[in-house]
């Protein structure tokens, strides 16, 4: 790791005023917890405008930056205990392996950005495994080792991701073509009954309009996750976040919980949200264009007065192995909402098939079985008509 001369990586932990114990961050008083006094602490960090910066400037500025090196490994000393323990380089804050002790260092000051707000935790542990358990079982065909995984004390870590913030003014030049539908009647030869008729059907036709304009939209708070812990898709699908909530950034809200520093550059998360804006600007120019198709034969945007913020957001996530492969849950901490990739159970699935198989074989059976007797009657009763 490239360090900034003259600093050295150090790690601490926040005692308690009446006993001395290390505090924990507790999200049912949201305010630091002693746990084995109970006394609450509470977190006054600065109030300071939360200010969005010029990305244009910071890209500049980080061209002449220092890489930091996020494969290399550190060595962090229990501010408790006094043990020595590894710790991956894009952890922040953590807690002892050995006493449990929360352990938060200053990883951040060795990288070209800080954090500077955040949303502190509101979902402790007991409600996240509430809505983990709930989830699991509205799965269809769950295997059932995850629902035995809900049922024991299974390990939910609660962790502050990376996130960055874009903010963008963009101007987008686009032609494309506007798509009418009309119906025109068509004449065509058939045969019925070995005789050939003339019918007509209406087939439907699209007419072609070239179309031109420009589309002026702001984007605000585009949220792009700058973690490689959990899948992308994951670390996204758990929004919305109430970011209008943000507190300025204090690393006593990390006490007792691990946290990340971003592993996804500045630059790479903007190529990111340019992808989401596009999107969003192609369904806004689709609907200007308006008529029953729309085509889009060339687009420009261009990206205006961007700005960024670098945030931590709370999340709980599980790990669940089922068949030698891996599977991550996660929970925003603020809302509830839960998202994760999930197994299914093959043989659960085989059952089901077959049972369908089953019901579907005894309906079958049972209407030829009817079918049977109801033809047995029309002969006893075509059988007593002849004799009459």
């Amino acid at each position: 790791m490239n360090l900034k001369q003259g600093t050295h990586f150090t790690q601490k932990s926040f005692p308690c005023t009446q006993c001395g114990a290390s505090l924990v961050f507790c999200a049912d008083e949201g305010a630091l917890r002693c746990e084995y006094c109970g006394t609450i602490n509470r977190v006054n960090p600065p109030k300071l405008p939360l200010y969005e910066h010029d990305l244009e400037n910071a890209l500049a500025k980080l061209e002449h930056t220092p890489k930091v090196d996020l494969q290399a490994d550190l060595h962090a000393k229990c501010p408790s205990c006094g043990a020595d323990f590894p710790m991956d380089a894009h952890i922040r804050s953590t807690k002892c392996p050995f006493c449990a002790s929360p352990v938060v260092t200053n990883l951040d000051i060795f990288m070209p950005l800080a954090p500077e707000s955040l949303l502190p935790f509101k979902i402790n542990q007991k409600e996240a495994k509430t809505i983990f358990k709930k989830w699991v079982g509205n799965l269809w065909f769950a295997p059932s080792s995850l629902k035995k995984f809900t049922e024991a004390d299974s390990r939910f870590s609660g962790i502050y991701l990376p996130y960055w913030t874009y903010d963008s003014q963009t101007h987008s030049r686009f032609k494309g073509l506007r798509g009418d539908t009309y119906y025109e009647r068509v004449r065509r030869r058939v045969y019925v009954n070995g005789r050939e008729e003339i019918i007509e059907d209406m087939v439907p036709r699209v007419e072609w309009t070239p179309v031109s304009g420009v589309i002026d939209r702001h984007f605000d708070d585009v949220l792009i996750g700058a973690t490689k812990t959990i899948p992308r898709k994951l670390a996204d699908a758990l929004a919305p976040w109430d970011l209008e909530n943000l507190e300025n950034f204090d690393e006593q809200f990390l006490s007792g919980f691990e946290s990340e520093v971003y592993q996804v550059a500045l630059d790479d998360g903007f190529h990111y949200a340019k992808e989401y804006m596009s999107y969003e600007i192609r369904e806004a120019i689709r609907y200007k264009i308006g008529g029953d198709k729309q085509q889009i034969t060339d687009l420009k945007i261009y990206h205006a007065q961007s700005s960024f913020k670098y945030i931590l957001l709370p999340i709980w996530t599980a790990h669940f192995k089922h068949k030698k492969n891996d599977y991550r849950f996660a929970i925003n901490a603020r809302s509830g909402t839960i998202r994760g990739e999930r197994p299914y159970s093959k043989t659960k699935i085989f059952l089901a098939l077959l049972l369908v198989m089953l019901i579907l074989g005894t309906f079958f059976l049972a209407a030829e079985m009817d079918n049977g007797h109801f033809s047995e009657r029309l002969n006893h009763m075509q059988i007593r008509l002849d004799q009459f």
